[in-house]
């Protein structure tokens, strides 16, 4: 009777891993998503957010007679804005996580560096993924298109396609760190021109105002930036990366190179943002 039970049991365990995705709980299909992008709310969705804000508050301060009334005015639209943003960032970041994570290279990878995410840890399978996606993306960019940043949305799309599905990530450490360039640089665009639009009432983000000439040549630095320093997150990724044979800069390089390397530029960098805002380096 005992051995009768346990293969009851057996056999439910399995049929519960392996009900479909789409026919699990709420709670169980929130919390897939949420572990999908887990390990990039940090890298991405906080420092976008502070990013477009800081750049909204610059951009209105800046201005002689902001559009949409006085400074301060301008200032709590964009605040109110602030949901918005993280929303459209975090849609943008679940899409290429997903497409990301898919690829049996993808889950390879994460065995060894996260085994917590919905692939490795058997939440939801690679078909099914693939069958998300199908339904994220036109939901997505229909939220991008509410918010006026459907050309942001479609730009970085296309740079998560030629990351994930042609294999641009595992190319050379240029080409994976120039598509990380790009990709991020339209996430902060989008997310700069939701805050500045705040400025104006309407939460659909009418055309006015608009990004300034200097915002967009701090974006251009960002770029730079992100171009030439996104190889430091390799380093702390070097077992899977090795295990897909990715062509990162620390498993080309070595580490040791891509240490001093990166060590380099930010001293050159932290010379190059305080003279572009015209801050005295001194303090």
């Amino acid at each position: 009777m005992v051995l009768s039970d346990s293969t009851t049991m057996e056999k439910l365990e399995v049929e519960v891993e392996h009900l479909p995705f789409l026919k699990q709980s709420w709670a169980f299909q929130l919390r897939t998503l949420w572990l999908f992008t887990k390990a990039d709310v940090k890298n991405v969705i906080v420092p976008t957010t502070v990013f477009a804000f800081c750049c909204g508050f610059a951009q209105t301060t800046q201005q002689s007679s902001p559009v949409g009334g006085t400074v301060n005015d301008c200032l709590l639209g964009q605040l109110k804005r602030m949901p918005y943003v993280i929303a459209w960032t975090w849609t943008k970041l679940l899409v290429a996580d997903i497409s990301n994570q898919r690829f049996p290279t993808a889950v390879l990878e994460d065995k060894a560096n996260k085994p917590w995410r919905p692939l490795p840890s058997q939440r939801i399978t690679s078909d099914e993924s693939r069958r998300l996606l199908l339904r994220l993306v036109p939901l997505i960019f229909l939220f991008a298109w509410h918010l006026d940043t459907f050309r942001e949305s479609a730009v970085f799309t296309i740079f998560v396609w030629l990351y994930n599905d042609l294999g641009g990530s595992g190319e050379s450490a240029a080409i994976r760190n120039a598509l990380n360039a790009v990709g991020l640089t339209a996430l902060l665009v989008g997310a700069t021109g939701i805050v500045i639009r705040g400025s104006s009432s309407g939460a659909g983000g009418d055309s006015v105002p608009q990004l300034s000439s200097h915002t967009w040549a701090w974006l251009g630095i960002v770029a730079s930036m992100v171009f030439t320093m996104v190889q430091v997150q390799d380093l702390a990724d070097q077992a899977g990366d090795l295990l897909c044979r990715r062509k990162t800069m620390p498993l080309a390089y070595g580490e040791t190179f891509t240490r001093w390397v990166s060590a380099v530029l930010i001293l050159i960098w932290a010379f190059v943002c305080p003279r572009f805002w015209e801050v005295d380096l001194a303090g």
